[in-house]
């Protein structure tokens, strides 16, 4: 499959490789859909090393079917018979936070064997009329880490409230969430910052535009953006407000305040200087962690708050 063709089965978490052939992408979550009918075939990704330890969900039609390890360069992947609408999400892999940001991972090639028809579901961006793409951004619960698992080690984005909430809605989703991340310099990792991860997937790799109307905003809901001063976040908030209108023109962005409450005078205030921000108070929602981020059932909590609100 041409690089093109497998950019168009690519969302919005993946970019054109500027280093060589396929696509690169530097957060779980990233995933490739596609619809396709036949009788059965092998789907083949070819990546651009080998990447220990990674693991894939298939989403046929809506619901989680099996999950596809790999260890080497190659992922073989059987197709069922019939008509179906595929996702192939990106669970994880043995890397570091800012070692995946920093080199990226590369799928070279997609390929299909046997009699099989494949063509993308994601919208063109040329198309105006196409279903816009709705939009999370945040930190490592958003990116749906540390979900599953007797040491919490497990990630499903799958799985996660925002890929719910898509499904629910009907809309492509569009994911910018990576772990450790915050809005000031008490969060644990400052690579990628939250502003430069809303325009690039790499430091030298610019993020693909897509439409959005709708942007859910989560930083630090079980930590309070890990313990910074309400000086340090009123200002981290308010440069990264002005970044989200620049990043998404024209879209309503709905701001997630902390389990715990905290900040909440901060987000309003914030929030009050611009006609597109509502602010939601997620304290009545009664999340709880095991230890540090929720599992399944309260992602699915939290995604049927939102789809009441949105």
């Amino acid at each position: 499959m041409e690089e093109e063709s497998l950019l168009t089965l690519a969302s919005p978490e993946w970019s054109k490789n500027p280093d060589g052939d396929g696509v690169l992408c530097s957060q779980y979550g990233a995933y490739f859909a596609f619809h396709y009918e036949g009788q059965g075939g092998q789907l083949l990704l070819s990546f651009g090393q080998e990447y220990p330890d990674m693991r894939w969900t298939l989403n046929v039609d809506g619901s989680d079917q099996q999950t596809c390890s790999s260890d080497g360069e190659e992922l073989t992947i059987d197709l069922p018979a019939g008509q179906h609408d595929v996702e192939l999400v990106l669970d994880q892999w043995a890397t570091g936070q800012v070692a995946f940001w920093q080199s990226g991972l590369v799928v070279q090639s997609i390929r299909v064997t046997g009699a099989v028809q494949l063509t993308s579901t994601l919208p063109n961006d040329e198309d105006k009329e196409a279903t816009p793409y709705l939009t999370f951004v945040g930190d490592s619960i958003v990116a749906g880490e540390a979900m599953m698992g007797a040491s919490h080690d497990q990630h499903r984005p799958s799985q996660s409230f925002p890929a719910i909430v898509a499904r629910a809605k009907k809309q492509p989703l569009n994911r910018i969430a990576y772990g450790g991340t915050g809005l000031t310099t008490s969060a644990p990792f400052q690579e990628p910052k939250a502003i430069d991860a809303l325009w690039r997937v790499r430091d030298d790799v610019a993020r693909r535009r897509v439409h959005s109307q709708q942007v859910v905003v989560a930083y630090g809901l079980n930590d309070a953006n890990y313990g910074a001063s309400e000086e340090d976040f009123a200002f981290g908030l308010r440069v990264y407000l002005l970044e989200l209108v620049k990043r998404f023109h024209q879209a309503h962005f709905y701001l997630l305040t902390p389990w715990n409450g905290r900040f909440k005078d901060i987000f309003m205030a914030e929030a009050s200087r611009f006609d597109c921000f509502t602010v939601v108070d997620t304290s009545p929602w009664q999340i709880s962690t095991r230890p540090h981020h929720p599992g399944v059932a309260d992602h699915q909590k939290i995604a049927a708050e939102l789809e009441r609100i949105l």
